[in-house]
């Protein structure tokens, strides 16, 4: 780098000089400094407000696919998956969401310390030695599908005793129902997603498919419509429940992340906005 060099001194008082002129020039330096702290001020403030905006840190979670609540095809991975990662923005972090088998999703949450969290499942005692349980997330309905040639009752559980059921790995249905499988009372078949069960139904290697009606509805638009039409469900729910998002025993952020959601989840439902995601989906923007 060059150093620049004078060979004589900026301001020199030499005889005759005007007294005025010198204070002027004595001052430029002060009023040059006066007219640049407005600039540093923007400045600062430009940054500030630049830090505040910039990303948090990045939450991992892992998730199967369910549609239409929650699907790596869907736009911004559906109204759940957009809610969530949502309500974790206004907390100040960024949400990576990772897809994986049924199967595999809770024990890679449980334990491999890799996510932060899992969605979306229903509560069971158990459950509650692996992770933290958020507030309800979802509000559920689940019904049988059946054949319409079969004609079979299925409105109430007492109803499909002896029956062949479908099944998705790591699914709860509920106690009543989990306990007629334990019990032998039905025998049930597990897959790995509603499709395939819905393959098995088709063909007749199952009686009664239960699944949320939202779910399974929005499955069958993907099948081909003769296969569809060929599909009914019980009218009513066998189980309503609630779902949440769960937080790993095991990583030491669970806690905080837990309050953090809750708050924003609560602030959502009370002024109305957590229903506009349901309604968009209602109106198929996913």
């Amino acid at each position: 780098m060059l150093a620049l060099r004078t060979t004589q001194p900026l301001y020199s008082i030499t005889a005759g000089s005007d007294p005025d002129a010198l204070a002027s020039a004595s001052l430029r330096p002060l009023l040059l400094a006066m007219r640049l702290i407005p600039l540093l001020a923007l400045w600062l403030f430009l940054t500030c407000q630049s830090a505040l905006a910039a990303p948090g840190r990045m939450l991992n979670i892992i998730v199967g696919e369910w549609p239409p609540f929650v699907s790596e095809r869907s736009k911004q991975h559906g109204p759940v998956a957009h809610l969530i990662s949502d309500l974790f923005k206004e907390a100040g972090y960024e949400v990576k969401f990772h897809f994986a088998p049924w199967g595999r999703v809770y024990s890679l949450a449980a334990n491999s310390q890799l996510y932060d969290a899992t969605a979306v499942w229903m509560h069971k005692p158990e459950r509650e030695q692996d992770f933290l349980f958020s507030d309800a997330v979802l509000q559920e309905q689940f019904v049988f599908f059946s054949l319409k040639s079969r004609q079979l009752q299925a409105e109430r559980l007492e109803q499909i005793a002896g029956m062949r059921l479908g099944g998705d790995i790591a699914y709860s249905y509920g106690p009543d129902l989990d306990k007629m499988v334990a019990d032998d009372k039905v025998s049930q078949q597990r897959v790995t997603d509603v499709k395939q069960n819905f393959g098995k139904l088709l063909r007749g290697r199952i009686d009664l498919y239960p699944q949320e009606l939202r779910v399974g509805l929005a499955v069958l638009r993907s099948l081909d419509p003769a296969s569809a039409a060929r599909i009914t469900h019980s009218q009513t729910p066998f189980l309503r429940n609630d779902s949440f998002l769960m937080f790993p025993r095991k990583m030491p952020d669970s806690a905080k992340l837990r309050a953090q959601f809750n708050q924003r989840l609560q602030q959502a439902i009370a002024s109305g906005r957590y229903q506009t995601y349901f309604e968009r989906l209602a109106r198929e923007a996913y």
